[in-house]
């Protein structure tokens, strides 16, 4: 009798353990509402004729992008006319910050910085739900889009580097940092 009252026990605890850890897993899937699986990302508006026009760069970003969501999986890129979500965006500036200078006071090694602000149109919906966040390409990690001219580095390398960036980070923004229902 005691031996079966302790199998019990032993059997309540087996699945009172299994309980508690399932709620410890993280899960892996985005924070997207259900409704939404594609986007379209029509080419970025190029706004750095303000400062210094930057040619190309709106290309370079809207392809950067594009290829963040095709590696990431989250959403599916599609044409305008079948998309659930609608990317509109612009790239703003791109800064040439000289980090240290040559001894002869010319740029040693120079940082990009490229800006764009996003909006993401929800199109089953008829809202925004992003509306002008500002995306920097060097928000996460301030060596992107870093090159040394000693080295023989050139500033496509660097622009290269702050474009692929900025286009994980606008992905991020969308899919990871979703914000929250109202």
């Amino acid at each position: 009798m005691v031996f079966c009252g302790l199998k019990k026990l032993g059997v309540c605890v087996a699945v009172m353990l299994a309980v508690s850890l399932s709620g410890c897993a993280y899960s892996t899937k985005n924070a997207l509402p259900p409704h939404l699986k594609t986007i379209a990302i029509p080419v970025f508006k190029n706004k750095t004729f303000v400062t210094d026009y930057s040619r190309k760069v709106e290309v370079d970003v809207t392809e950067a992008a594009r290829q963040a969501f095709l590696q990431n999986g989250e959403l599916t890129v599609v044409g305008r006319e079948t998309a659930d979500l609608i990317l509109e965006g612009e790239v703003t500036n791109v800064d040439r910050n000289v980090l240290r200078s040559d001894r002869f006071g010319e740029a040693a090694e120079v940082r990009l910085v490229i800006r764009a602000r996003i909006s993401v149109y929800d199109v089953k919906e008829a809202k925004y739900l992003i509306q002008n966040q500002l995306v920097t390409s060097n928000d996460k990690k301030s060596e992107n889009g870093v090159y040394n001219i000693r080295r023989g580095e050139f500033e496509n390398m660097g622009k290269q580097n702050a474009v692929d960036e900025l286009g994980r980070l606008i992905a991020h923004a969308i899919t990871e940092r979703w914000p929250s229902s109202k």
